[in-house]
């Protein structure tokens, strides 16, 4: 029996690597004769380096490093990938992502992308003609003002002054114009892919700041000043570039970077579980298996909207392959992933069990759940041999 086991990480608890791990050796420790391919995923977003950094399936990475502004304006060291023929992989977290400032010190109306667009610049200054960047994760809520105003792009007041690099989420109510002649010139003859596991607009109820302006410590009264800032910067692009993108899923995703992206480097917006597989080369090793193991720390309705789990198991519907998912918890709504691909699903915790204690265990109760798994399966072949075997 061939099992690939495609995990994500048990954020807090464990990698996505050690979840593989972990599972391969309860599967391995009943039945020797199996044969398990570890594909550790990540939705695209913050963790995407370090993925497919240790993936097998990448040949000629090569690991890059640059100093650039982070979230707030202080040095922070930031990595990105590149690929033979000219193909580099920016995570927008390594520049300007919420982890790198304490929770006590988040401000987002005063975050910038200016770090990604460094990141983006050098690539570009290096001949890349592909750039892959990993949404997700943000400290900012700017609309991608910063990361514009890093590869070249002007942006001026009504009393035509020019708004000083770095810009963030708090002058957004400021722009009055755009100046877009000193965009960075190689952007016009390179492909921009997003990873993207978002679909929300950029403005409105279900928009960038209102949806995650919270959690990167914007109070009541900030959301609305924010989305004020918002409103004026995507009226006056609009109508400057001729474009608007609210309504584009997506455009909303980290802080309005998603935006950026669409009117800066007409960047196709990709589910990030999509392109990871695609990059992993991940349909080779799904489609001669005999069984998939997903999963992730908890799975329950909103897991259906563009989360690991089911993008893996969307993938394995297309060669009719069953798929089980593995969580730490099954929350309100998960049953409706049956809806999505998945055959079956467990819980790794096997009696009522502390948060912090299901999360310091997670290894040694993923292995024990697969070992229960295997068992289970195994009962099955017994009943109905020919049709298993």
């Amino acid at each position: 029996m061939k099992i690939v086991i495609a995990i994500d990480s048990f954020k807090g608890s464990c990698s996505a690597q050690q979840a593989c791990q972990a599972i391969a050796s309860g599967l391995t420790r009943y039945r020797h004769d199996i044969t398990t391919y570890q594909l550790p995923i990540a939705d695209g977003g913050e963790g995407l380096l370090q993925i497919l950094n240790e993936s097998p399936s990448l040949k000629g990475l090569i690991k890059h490093s640059l100093t650039v502004s982070g979230p707030y304006g202080q040095q922070v060291d930031a990595e990105y990938l590149m690929l033979d023929g000219g193909t580099a992989i920016i995570e927008m977290a390594q520049a300007c992502g919420l982890e790198l400032t304490p929770k006590e010190k988040r401000h987002s109306a005063k975050a910038s992308s200016y770090g990604l667009g460094q990141l983006v610049k050098q690539a570009l200054d290096q001949g890349c003609q592909h750039i892959i960047i990993g949404l997700g994760g943000s400290a900012t809520n700017d609309g991608g003002i910063g990361f514009a105003q890093a590869l070249g792009v002007q942006f001026f007041d009504r009393q035509h002054n020019l708004i000083p690099a770095p810009a963030c989420g708090e002058d957004l109510i400021r722009v009055n114009a755009v100046d877009i002649s000193q965009l960075h010139p190689a952007i016009s003859n390179t492909l921009f892919e997003a990873s993207c596991d978002v679909n929300n607009p950029l403005l409105g109820d279900n928009g960038a700041t209102r949806i995650y302006g919270p959690q990167k410590g914007a109070t009541a009264a900030q959301l609305d000043q924010l989305e004020a800032g918002m409103v004026n910067y995507h009226q006056v692009l609009s109508q400057i570039l001729n474009h608007s993108v609210n309504q584009i899923p997506g455009s909303g995703a980290a802080g309005g970077m998603g935006a950026a992206l669409l009117w800066f480097t007409q960047a196709q917006l990709r589910p990030g579980i999509e392109l990871v597989l695609e990059l992993l080369d991940a349909e080779k090793l799904i489609k001669d298996a005999d069984l998939i193991i997903t999963g992730e720390g908890k799975l329950d309705k909103q897991s259906s909207f563009g989360k690991a789990p089911v993008g893996v198991a969307t993938l394995a519907a297309t060669y009719n392959k069953p798929v089980i998912a593995l969580a730490g918890s099954l929350g309100e709504g998960a049953n409706l992933l049956y809806q999505n691909n998945i055959d079956a699903m467990w819980s790794i915790c096997p009696r009522p069990i502390s948060l912090e204690q299901a999360m310091q265990d997670a290894e040694v109760l993923l292995a024990d759940t697969a070992e229960a798994l295997i068992r289970t399966l195994n009962v099955g072949m017994r009943l109905i041999p020919h049709k298993c075997r």
